[in-house]
C-alpha cells in the first residue's frame, strides 16, 4: 500500500492523471471505506472528462458521511460540466452560506463563474459586506471581489464592478507576479532563431485540430462546434505541447532545438505527444481537438511535429477581451491578467508571434473573428469545417444541443445558441481605463493588419 500511495503522489504531482486514476482504483478497491481515496478518484476523473463517474463518486462520499466543502465544490463542478445547472447552483449556494470566509468565497466565485446565475439584492449585499470585512490581502477576499464584480455588472453598476475587479486583481497580482521578462524572451528567441519553415514529412495517425488565441476569446465555442461533428473528438486543455517545449528548453534552448529538429527527433516527439493524448481519445475518430489558447506560443512546434495539423486562431476585439480577462480569476498560467498593463503586454507578444508564424507558414493557420462568428454563424461554421477538410454536418450548427461535458467557465454559454450580446461589452468600462485605451486601440489596428479581419 505504501508503494501505491507513493506512486499516487508522484503521478498527481506530475499531472499524470490517467496513471493516478489507475492507482486510485486499486486503493479504493483495497480500502473501500477510505473516502479520501474515493474523493481523489472523483477529482481526477473530472480532470479527464469522466464527469458522470465523478458525480457518482462524489455523491457516494456524501452519502457515506463525508462532510467536506471540497466534495460539495467538486460535485458542483461535475454537475456544471454535465449541464445540470440548477443542481450545481445548489451546491455552490451551500458553500456561499458558510460562515467560513474561505469556503464562502469559493462558493460565491463558483456562482459567478456559472455566467448564468443571477445575484439578487440580498445575496449581493451579503457578498459586498463579507468582501469588505474579510482579511486584507487574502486570496479569499480576492475571490469575493471577483464574484462581486459579476454581481454589480448584472445590475449595470459598472463603476462598482470595475472597483471590485480592480481590488481583486491587486490582491492576486501581489501574490502571483507576471514574469513578463520570460514571456518576452521566449518570443524574441522564436523570432531570432526559428527563421525557416519545417519541411519534415507528416507521420501517420489522426489529425489534431489546435484551437489557440487569447483566453476569453471564444475558443470553447469553436471547440463545441467542432466536437459536434461525427469525425471529431474533443479532449481537454492539454498540457503536452508545453511539456515538449520545456523538454526542448532543458536540452539547450527551446527555439534553437526547434530550429534544428531532425526527422528522428520529430518522430520521437510526435509519438510522445500522441501517446500522451491517446487516453483522452476514446472514440478513435480521424480528428481530435487540443484546445489550449496558450498553444499560440507553440505553432512552430505544431507545424514541425504535425505538418498536416489544423490550427484555428480565435480573435476577439481587444477591448472586450481585455475586460473579459481583467474580471476573470485564473487559477494559474495567466498571471498577466491581473493588470491591464500585463494584458496589453501579453496581447502585443501574441500579435508579434502570430505574425511570425504567418510569415513562416502562410495560409496554414485559420484566423477566425469571434464577432464574425457571432454575427454570421452559418457562414463562419461552414468555413471552419471547410478549413478542417470536414463535410458539412447539421449538428455543428446546433452545437448547443450537445450533451458532452464542458469543463471551462464557458460551459453555460456554449449550451445556448450564439449570441451577439457580449460584442462591445468592454465599452462599459472605457471611462475607467482611459490610460489603456490608446494602447488597446493600437492593438486593434495591428490585429486587423496581422490577421486580415
Amino acid at each position: 500500500m505504501k508503494d501505491l500511495v507513493k506512486e499516487l503522489s508522484k503521478f498527481e504531482a506530475d499531472g499524470e492523471t490517467f496513471p493516478a486514476i489507475d492507482v486510485l482504483e486499486q486503493l479504493v478497491e483495497a480500502e473501500p471505506d477510505n473516502l479520501d481515496y474515493r474523493f481523489r478518484l472523483g477529482v481526477n476523473c473530472v480532470n479527464v472528462g469522466q464527469v458522470e463517474r465523478a458525480e457518482s463518486l462524489f455523491r457516494s462520499c456524501i452519502d457515506a458521511g463525508m462532510d467536506d466543502s471540497g466534495v460539495q465544490l467538486n460535485l458542483g463542478h461535475a454537475l456544471k460540466a454535465l449541464g445540470k445547472t440548477e443542481e450545481a447552483v445548489e451546491c455552490y449556494k451551500a458553500l456561499a452560506d458558510s460562515e467560513d470566509d474561505s469556503t464562502a468565497s469559493i462558493g460565491y466565485w463558483s456562482l459567478a463563474n456559472m455566467k448564468t446565475y443571477r445575484f439578487d439584492d440580498r445575496v449581493l449585499t451579503r457578498l459586498r459586506d463579507r468582501a469588505q470585512s474579510s482579511d486584507m490581502g487574502s486570496p479569499f477576499r480576492g475571490l469575493m471581489f471577483f464574484a462581486l464584480t459579476a454581481a454589480w455588472e448584472q445590475k449595470h453598476r459598472y463603476e462598482n464592478a470595475f472597483m471590485a475587479m480592480s481590488e481583486a486583481n491587486l490582491i492576486f497580482a501581489a501574490q502571483q507576479p507576471f514574469r513578463g521578462d520570460l514571456y518576452g524572451q521566449m518570443i524574441k528567441s522564436m523570432l531570432d532563431q526559428v527563421k525557416t519553415p519545417s519541411t519534415l514529412p507528416a507521420i501517420a495517425g489522426p489529425t489534431p485540430i489546435f484551437i489557440v488565441g487569447m483566453p476569453r476569446s471564444g475558443t470553447t465555442l469553436v471547440e463545441q462546434i467542432l466536437a459536434s461533428h461525427s469525425s471529431v473528438e474533443a479532449t481537454d486543455e492539454l498540457p503536452f505541447l508545453n511539456r515538449i517545449g520545456l523538454e526542448l528548453e532543458m536540452g539547450g534552448g527551446y527555439a534553437r532545438a526547434l530550429a534544428d529538429l531532425d526527422a528522428s527527433r520529430q518522430e520521437t516527439h510526435a509519438k510522445q505527444y500522441m501517446a500522451k493524448t491517446e487516453p483522452y481519445r476514446k472514440l478513435d475518430r480521424p480528428f481530435f481537438i487540443d484546445k489550449n489558447p496558450a498553444n499560440f506560443l507553440h505553432v512552430g512546434l505544431i507545424k514541425t511535429l504535425f505538418p498536416n495539423a489544423k490550427i484555428i486562431n480565435v480573435i476577439r476585439d481587444p477591448l472586450d477581451n481585455a475586460i473579459g480577462l481583467f474580471k476573470m480569476y485564473f487559477n494559474k498560467g495567466a498571471e498577466y491578467s491581473f493588470s491591464m498593463e500585463g494584458i496589453i503586454y501579453y496581447w502585443q507578444g501574441y500579435l508579434t508571434l502570430m505574425r511570425h508564424w504567418d510569415q513562416l507558414y502562410p495560409g496554414e493557420v485559420m484566423h477566425l473573428s469571434y464577432e464574425d462568428l457571432a454575427r454570421k454563424p452559418k457562414k463562419k461554421i461552414t468555413e471552419i469545417l471547410e478549413y478542417c477538410g470536414l463535410p458539412i454536418e447539421e449538428q455543428c450548427f446546433r452545437f448547443y444541443e450537445s450533451d458532452r461535458p464542458v469543463l471551462t467557465p464557458s460551459a453555460g454559454q456554449v449550451r445556448n445558441p450564439i449570441s451577439t450580446k457580449s460584442i462591445g461589452s468592454g465599452q462599459n468600462y472605457e471611462q475607467y481605463i482611459k490610460t489603456s485605451i490608446p494602447a488597446l486601440a493600437e492593438i486593434k489596428r495591428k490585429s486587423r493588419e496581422v490577421f486580415g479581419i
